[in-house]
């Protein structure tokens, strides 16, 4: 027996009493800024303003990029954050700059009084996210971390479906591209190669569905990208290869396999698979899911949402409405980074880690 599901996400929840939250934003109309021109910041940009957001300020050091995402939203560019932070209209931030710079611009946010929307990862060290969160608790803002994959259609599903295959799982994602066209991704002191830029998206999602953090870490590192001339500039590349190991307390285990060290072009794939005691899911990200269990077979697969519009409206609503928190929080984005963390010390000490035990270490070969 077989069900093939078609699907668009589901409709956000609102709040139970619809009342919105003691600093929820009045009037018509949300006020924004955008710090980052690049395609995320631009992505940001069109987003609030199809949202019907007034963005008000890009800023980029690149006036020129700045000046481009500005002129398709109607806002002002520049290349200083410190007029946009100063501006009372604006109540909202979306930081969508290199990860090594979201701690300073999301402090400054906050500081000005601003709800701040931060691109994922939260931050290269754990100084750098708790500085973040002690100013959003000092500030009483909001901030949120941008993972968006809550928001992709097939999150839900997965979540329902490797809910249904049991206890404990045995879980594994193979996450593979060739070295990726921004070079900065490579950098370890800009964004920290993929097991802290991409392997975060993973680490939300089974701290989610395991319930907490792993208690054991342990993996091998590697940089396949050691002789491609694309990167051949970079003086601190991040390791852009590993296979990880990670333990919970539930007794599931999950492994992942990532690379961008791969030839340039070489095409993003990332594929998922989760067995447990009643069941087989198997994943095509982000468009075909299947369970295989007693019942017969049953599938999803997506017609497509845009999961950064769609996190950028629930934000919103959280804003306004005081919807339900469904938008990461710093919190989430914390434990992603340790886990990161975890997984470079392991990599460094070849011992197993605890990630609760993990000190800030640096996104480099060992």
């Amino acid at each position: 027996m077989s069900a093939d599901v078609d699907q668009l996400a589901a409709p956000m929840r609102r709040s139970s009493d619809g009342q919105p939250p003691p600093d929820a934003v009045e009037g018509p109309q949300l006020v924004v800024a955008v710090i980052g021109a690049g395609d995320m910041g631009a992505r940001h940009a069109q987003h609030w303003r199809s949202l019907g957001a007034r963005v008000a300020a890009v800023v980029d050091p690149d006036f020129e990029r700045a000046k481009a995402t500005a002129a398709r939203v109607g806002a002002r560019a520049d290349t200083d954050a410190s007029g946009a932070l100063a501006d009372p209209s604006v109540h909202v931030v979306s930081v969508c700059t290199p990860t090594y710079l979201h701690a300073g611009f999301t402090v400054a946010a906050l500081d000005a009084g601003k709800h701040v929307l931060c691109e994922k990862p939260a931050a290269l060290t754990l100084t750098d996210a708790r500085a973040m969160e002690s100013a959003a608790q000092r500030s009483g803002k909001e901030l949120r971390i941008g993972f968006m994959r809550r928001f992709d259609p097939a999150y839900q599903p997965l979540m329902e479906y490797t809910g249904r295959a049991g206890r404990p799982l045995l879980a594994q994602a193979t996450i593979t591209a060739g070295v990726r066209p921004k070079r900065l991704m490579h950098d370890a002191l800009v964004n920290g190669g993929p097991i802290i830029d991409m392997c975060c998206h993973v680490f939300n999602l089974w701290d989610r569905m395991f319930a907490g953090e792993p208690v054991a870490v342990s993996a091998r590192g590697y940089t396949f990208s050691h002789d491609k001339p694309e990167v051949a500039g970079i003086a601190q590349r991040a390791l852009d290869s590993a296979l990880i190991t990670l333990e919970y307390a539930d007794g599931s285990v999950g492994q992942i396999q990532v690379s961008w060290g791969l030839p340039a072009g070489i095409e993003p794939v990332e594929r998922h698979n989760y067995v447990g005691p009643a069941g087989l899911v198997t994943v095509d990200w982000n468009q075909h899911l299947a369970l295989r269990d007693a019942s017969g077979v049953t599938r999803w697969r997506s017609r497509g949402v845009d999961p950064w519009r769609a996190q950028i409206e629930q934000f919103n609503r959280e804003i306004r409405e005081g919807a339900p928190r469904e938008v990461a929080g710093i919190a989430a984005g914390t434990a992603a980074l340790r886990v990161s963390l975890a997984v470079l010390e392991a990599i460094r000490t070849q011992r197993v880690v605890a990630p609760a035990e993990v000190a800030d270490v640096e996104a480099i070969q060992p």
